[in-house]
């Protein structure tokens, strides 16, 4: 029963010849898109303002932690961190802790950018 399923997909193969190769042409140049690299490219699509993400995702409520929040928020856009970065710690700070994310975060951003020589204490 093999034999005649591979015999009879053999057949319609050769059968088809070059709409097969057409078929294959377009299926793969659709999946030319964004690249290797998704994250980088939407870096100019984020629907949501990174100061509230990181508000409402951190759970901040303390006037301390709002103003840590402003001080990376700006960070980010003067181009001296990487939003690629902090929304990776964000993601990490939330798995670790969900309930209480804000001092996961701020440790491993504080680190983090430490080791790249960027300072986001208040100046």
């Amino acid at each position: 029963m093999l034999f005649r399923r591979n015999w009879v997909k053999t057949a319609i193969a050769l059968l088809a010849g070059s709409s097969v190769n057409i078929l294959l042409a377009d299926s793969t140049e659709a999946q030319e898109g964004y690249g290797n690299n998704f994250a980088n490219s939407i870096d100019n699509m984020h629907l949501v303002k990174l100061e509230d993400q990181l508000r409402f995702g951190l759970r901040c409520a303390r006037p301390e932690q709002l103003q840590y929040i402003q001080r990376v928020t700006r960070a980010v856009d003067e181009g001296r961190l990487p939003r690629a970065m902090v929304n990776l710690v964000y993601r990490w700070a939330i798995d670790r802790h969900a309930s209480v994310p804000f001092p996961y975060f701020q440790f491993a951003l504080e680190e983090l950018a430490k080791r790249r020589g960027i300072s986001i204490s208040p100046s």
